[in-house]
């Protein structure tokens, strides 16, 4: 049986039609809809009941005490399903009830999980304005690159797919807010093979979007979280490695009496050892070749601090204050050294 699963909050007017538009997509396969309402003042669960008995369709309809969130709603909802293959959309039909049997037909024909994808050829986004474009085009950004089990996935960020439900039979995933619980299956649940299906993510049919700087933040912290706080970690080596850098520095130079320009080539090399063996055994956790990893680090540490001096050069032409401009730049080195490190020095 199929499993569709329909998280909803203030969606009575979209409700009756998502129902009406599967029952049509899905006549002749069997079938249930499985709606999970965070106590809607708008009464959308009671809407979902009589929409679903004057269909025909088998419903269930789980009302929770308040906004508990999108995704643990989601999750809610699969815990409950009783369908071998669930399918997980939207409510306000920006997600196609007719793309479900494609979805479906992929599971059956051997996927583990499939993806209604925005960024595949054949799929794309309509009626957005360029913000929401770029605030999209950034999460699949940042999770592709933080997220290992995401990198293959065009749209891992989709709120629409489907999926066996032993991916997840059994996984401890308990996402909060209203944020992506897709990435969380990805990089959790047990599964061999995605495949994505291409779709065009529509207007919003009645109703205002959910998207705000909360759920943005909140979709920021869960990718952190989700990464093993990579970032943050790499940020904590760094400061480590200036320590150690003065450290040597003083030892060098004030103790030892070692020429100031001998004694600073020891101190960076002494930073950019310490922070290298960190990164690889605590940031990274990898098994990379010592040697070769050593090597790689000293490009991804001179390819940062050639970002670095190139924006502060940039900046302080255009007039901007060299304070402005040297953290800038100490900014978007840490991020060119970071993706390095990332993509180039520690790659699994």
């Amino acid at each position: 049986m199929i499993s569709v699963v329909l998280p909803t909050y203030n969606e009575a007017d979209n409700v009756p039609i998502v129902l009406a538009r599967l029952s049509d997509a899905l006549r002749g396969r069997e079938f249930e809809v499985v709606v999970v309402d965070d106590a809607s003042p708008d009464g959308t669960a009671t809407v979902a009941e009589r929409a679903a008995e004057n269909l025909g369709i088998r419903a269930v309809v789980i009302r929770r005490p308040g906004k508990l969130g999108l995704s643990s709603a989601i999750m809610h909802g699969i815990m409950h399903a009783r369908g071998d293959v669930v399918v997980v959309m939207d409510a306000d039909l920006q997600h196609p009830p007719e793309k479900v049997p494609e979805l479906v037909e992929a599971i059956f024909e051997g996927a583990d999980i499939a993806v209604a994808s925005r960024y595949v050829p054949g799929g794309r986004v309509e009626g957005w304005p360029l913000y929401r474009r770029l605030v999209s085009r950034g999460a699949v950004v940042l999770s592709r690159l933080l997220i290992d089990k995401a990198r293959p996935v065009r749209d891992p960020v989709s709120g629409f797919f489907a999926l066996r439900k032993d991916v997840v039979r059994g996984v401890d995933i308990r996402p909060s807010g209203s944020y992506k619980v897709l990435l969380d299956i990805l990089a959790k649940g047990r599964y061999k093979r995605v495949v994505e299906v291409p779709y065009v993510f529509g207007h919003r049919y009645r109703g205002r979007s959910k998207l705000g700087v909360g759920t943005i933040l909140g979709f920021v912290l869960q990718v952190l979280k989700l990464s093993g706080w990579r970032p943050l970690k790499f940020a904590a080596v760094g400061s480590t490695g200036v320590a150690v850098a003065m450290a040597v520095l003083y030892l060098a130079v004030d103790r030892l009496g070692i020429q100031p320009l001998l004694g600073g080539l020891i101190a960076v090399e002494t930073s950019i050892l310490n922070n290298y063996v960190l990164n690889r055994h605590w940031t990274f956790r990898s098994d990379v070749g010592f040697v070769e990893g050593y090597l790689k680090y000293h490009a991804a540490v001179a390819l940062g601090a050639v970002t670095n001096y190139a924006v502060y050069s940039a900046l302080v032409l255009l007039g901007i204050s060299i304070y402005v401009s040297y953290i800038v730049g100490v900014a978007c080195g840490y991020l060119a050294n970071y993706l390095m490190s990332e993509a180039f020095v520690f790659k699994k």
